[in-house]
């Protein structure tokens, strides 16, 4: 794996661990930043499959174009779009897998995300997502404090059920919980002031105490039903 996709990978997971990707699959990877899940998804893909990265950052496109090239991946089918998650432009039923790693969170709209994904998957596609929600609604004003530092991950996360409320909303069915993971204080910490202090102010000691036990990294997958 290239240096420069270590060094900007941010997630909370390894979504193209449990995506079940298969050999030939078409592959969207939301948010994909520095490039490493479109790295580990061309891998499985194998040189008939496709891969596409959509970042909103113009910055974490070029850094993950440069990725790829040091992996020696550049003469596979991997492209990249810098545009908003929630208006990919990509055709309708263009995927076999949507994969996400701790970016719907920071998203403001995660319904049209979540819209778009279920829009650009075939049917029978699944989504394979790691991401952060709250176990347990907090304080107003707490939220609106982690809100200002936005690009922190928690400025963005809902409660539990309101997530997976949106996601199935969106159409999609067969939620299966791969795993979950309850933030410790230092994970907590770092994850608060993503992708680092220099850019986003690490909140106060008694704001990030105050959610202590009530931030959770989840894994799931799910699936866009089949046509009847």
């Amino acid at each position: 794996m290239p240096e420069v996709a270590l060094n900007l990978s941010r997630g909370c997971g390894n979504p193209t661990g449990f995506a079940n990707i298969q050999a030939g699959d078409v592959v969207v990877d939301f948010g994909c930043g520095g490039g490493i899940d479109v790295i580990l998804a061309a891998h499985k893909v194998g040189p008939q499959g496709r891969v596409v990265g959509v970042d909103g950052a113009p910055q974490m496109i070029e850094r993950a174009k440069q990725a790829v090239a040091e992996a020696g991946l550049q003469d596979r089918d991997i492209e990249f779009h810098n545009t908003y998650l929630n208006k990919t432009q990509l055709p309708d039923g263009f995927a076999d897998v949507v994969t996400s790693n701790c970016v719907i969170n920071l998203c403001p709209d995660k319904d049209a995300v979540y819209e778009e994904a279920f829009r650009i998957l075939q049917p029978n596609g699944r989504i394979a997502i790691s991401d952060i929600v709250l176990s347990e609604n907090i304080a107003p004003e707490l939220q609106e404090r982690f809100q200002t530092t936005w690009a922190g991950c928690l400025g963005g996360a809902i409660p539990e059920e309101d997530y997976w409320q949106t996601v199935r909303e969106a159409g999609f069915s067969e939620i299966q919980i791969v795993a979950r993971h309850i933030l410790t204080p230092e994970e907590l910490e770092g994850m608060a002031c993503c992708p680092g202090e220099e850019f986003t102010p690490p909140p106060s000691k008694e704001d990030r105490v105050a959610v202590e036990g009530k931030v959770t990294s989840v894994k799931f997958t799910v699936m866009k039903p089949p046509l009847k």
